[in-house]
């Protein structure tokens, strides 16, 4: 009995499109197979998202696309404060420029994408606050980047090599 009530649910779950988070590739082919990155602290993030995708080269010695993170700044601002004027809340901002070049020339315009949360804040707990920051600023980067391969998917096709 227990084993088809596992069935059922698994076969529910499975026909609804679910899918656990990171282990499905998306959906639109990639126009291109093989990619480089110039990417500085998204370095990391873009070649693992880009990796997950299927027929992807990454690090090729003769790239199709090069992908250019033009820029890549966080901000933390407060977001709230408690009655003692102190700061209870940070809003934390991740803001990313990239560009595609195609045997040097720019993939049309650049892909600008943002990403930001909220952090809990506690003047008593500042040790433990360093550490969730370091995890959210490494998860939003992880986001930023499948972002921008989703939008990759997207870029014009040049077929001919000039």
């Amino acid at each position: 009995m227990k084993n088809w009530l596992v069935l059922i649910i698994l076969f529910g779950l499975t026909s609804c499109g679910f899918h656990l988070k990171g282990t499905s590739a998306f959906d639109v082919p990639m126009p291109y197979h093989s990619w480089k990155i110039d990417g500085g602290s998204m370095q990391r993030a873009l070649e693992v998202a880009l990796r997950r995708q299927p027929d992807i080269v990454v690090d090729a010695e003769k790239p199709e696309v090069v992908i250019k993170v033009i820029s890549a700044t966080q901000n933390s601002s407060t977001s709230a404060i408690d009655l003692s004027g102190g700061t209870s809340e940070y809003m934390l901002s991740l803001n990313v420029s990239v560009q595609a070049y195609r045997h040097d020339k720019p993939l049309g315009d650049p892909i600008q994408v943002t990403v930001n949360r909220y952090m809990d804040y506690s003047d008593h707990e500042v040790l433990a606050k360093e550490d969730e920051q370091r995890m959210i600023w490494r998860d939003m980067r992880t986001d930023a980047a499948e972002q921008i391969v989703r939008r990759l998917a997207f870029l014009p096709v040049i077929t001919t090599d000039e």
